[in-house]
């Protein structure tokens, strides 16, 4: 970037507001005028840029900054000027903000649609194909995470059948130690048995 005459950033801003203001009032535009005077583009622009929060009059990016001087409306025999239609374009479109419930009403109704029937509903509600596009794409995305949330995990079912086959042969292992403490018992009792037989 070419370094920009000036001892101070005052006296840089000073230098560069008078070389914007001449541009931008040049007949053949800012372009020719940069080239003319051996500016660079981009150091305009930059300059422009880093400017332009101080100079609102330069909110027009014309050439020429003067406002615009309304035309003079023909007047039309038998309409009254009130009940024509204003010309004037916002200076900024506002975007539309649009609800979950909204969404949800348009995807329902355009699922069913056809190709024809589809592009007059998008015209209606004043939609871009791909907005809806982006709309289903994030419906379908969120239908398959609750799915995925309520299907039941393979583990699970795997630590359930475990559990199942454990409690089941806990209770074999509880059936065969009173068997055996039987056993013992019934042992003990023919052992005590033969033993006061023997005395005799």
């Amino acid at each position: 970037m070419k370094k920009t005459p000036g001892k101070n950033p005052a006296a840089r801003e000073k230098y560069w507001t008078k070389i914007i203001i001449e541009a931008r009032k040049y007949p053949k535009g800012v372009t020719e005028y940069c080239r003319v005077m051996n500016i660079s583009k981009n150091n305009y622009y930059f300059w422009f840029k880093r400017l332009r929060p101080k100079h609102p009059e330069w909110f027009d990016l014309s050439n020429h900054p003067e406002p615009l001087v309304r035309e003079k409306k023909e007047k039309i025999p038998g309409v009254a000027e009130a009940s024509l239609p204003p010309t004037e374009v916002p200076a900024r479109a506002q975007r539309r903000k649009w609800s979950a419930a909204d969404r949800e009403r348009i995807l329902n109704e355009t699922d069913r649609l056809s190709a024809s029937d589809l592009a007059a509903a998008l015209r209606r509600e004043g939609l871009y194909v791909h907005t809806l596009n982006k709309w289903r794409t994030e419906r379908d995305l969120r239908q398959i995470a609750t799915r995925k949330t309520n299907a039941p995990s393979p583990l699970l079912n795997e630590n359930k059948k475990l559990k199942e086959e454990n409690a089941k042969l806990q209770k074999k292992l509880q059936q065969a130690n009173e068997i055996i403490q039987l056993q013992k018992k019934i042992s003990q009792m023919l052992t005590m048995t033969i033993d006061s037989t023997d005395d005799r």
